[in-house]
């Protein structure tokens, strides 16, 4: 994994090294989800910072900081779509779902 050696040394020492690792495989996952093109190797190692993201991310729960799981975190469990949506529509290009999340509370929540 490229990222943790360039990208997150300044972590390093401070929190767990389990920490480091899971913001790491986010980063590379959202790093390859926003290329233009995406190949079958793209999409492997996508999969493989998903594995990793979802297998180093277990030390906020043993930690006590979300001891109650994961489950209620849309976007993470949106990256478990990704491939499937890629495969099927192309590549997001840099597509933020902050987007529809904002014209989500324009449209359903204000009118209320």
């Amino acid at each position: 994994m490229w990222i943790l050696q360039v990208y997150l040394p300044a972590l390093a020492g401070l929190v767990p090294f389990e920490i480091v690792k899971t913001i790491g495989s986010f980063l590379e996952f959202c790093y390859i989800a926003r290329r233009q093109d995406l190949i079958e190797d793209s999409l492997k190692a996508l999969d493989h910072a998903l594995q990793d993201f979802h297998r180093y991310r277990e030390i906020f729960r043993t930690s006590g900081v979300r001891p109650e799981g994961f489950g209620t975190l849309p976007r993470q469990h949106a990256m478990v779509h990704y491939r499937h949506h890629i495969t099927d529509f192309g590549a997001p290009n840099g597509l933020c779902s902050s987007i529809t999340e904002s014209r989500h509370i324009t449209a359903v929540k204000k009118p209320w």
